[in-house]
């Protein structure tokens, strides 16, 4: 009989742990879908979009994008980019758009967005061969991370 309660009281004693210990590893975020986008569209006529998917309370997608201003430019800018006419490798860039937004977007994946850090002027030193601002992009992810919140 002793035995038998000595058993139950480590078995309680293990369900409390876990239970602690699943508490105290849970993410502040929400699984589901969330996008944000820039309010207006700037000079260059894209107003960039970004969406993340958490599952499990982790980022495990990014999708950085924009879309143009008018109906003169009827795709999003990571395929206008991938078809060659936005043209960033023509203007002596070392990559296209979507390949420099992928690579933004694989680093935050890796190592997080606080991890990316935005010169005043908007660029990160962060990513490998990314050259273009990525400053609207780290606050589109952090609006998206704040609606996924948990309350």
């Amino acid at each position: 009989m002793k035995r038998i309660f000595l058993i139950a009281g480590a078995l309680v004693l293990i369900l409390v742990l876990a239970l602690f210990l699943m508490g105290m590893n849970r993410s502040p975020y929400n699984d589901g879908v969330y996008s944000a986008q820039v309010a207006e569209f700037p000079n260059s006529g894209w107003k960039e979009t970004v969406e993340i998917t958490i599952e499990n309370g982790k980022i495990i997608k990014i999708n950085w994008d924009a879309i143009y201003k008018d109906d003169s430019i009827p795709i999003h800018k990571k395929q206008y980019s991938k078809s060659g006419l936005y043209g960033m490798l023509a203007a002596g860039a070392s990559n296209e758009w979507y390949d420099q937004a992928l690579a933004a977007e694989q680093f935050v994946l890796r190592n997080g967005i606080d991890a990316l850090a935005v010169s005043e002027e908007g660029y990160t030193d962060a990513v490998t061969g990314c050259t273009i601002h990525v400053n609207e992009f780290q606050k589109l992810v952090y609006e998206c991370l704040e609606q996924a919140k948990r309350q």
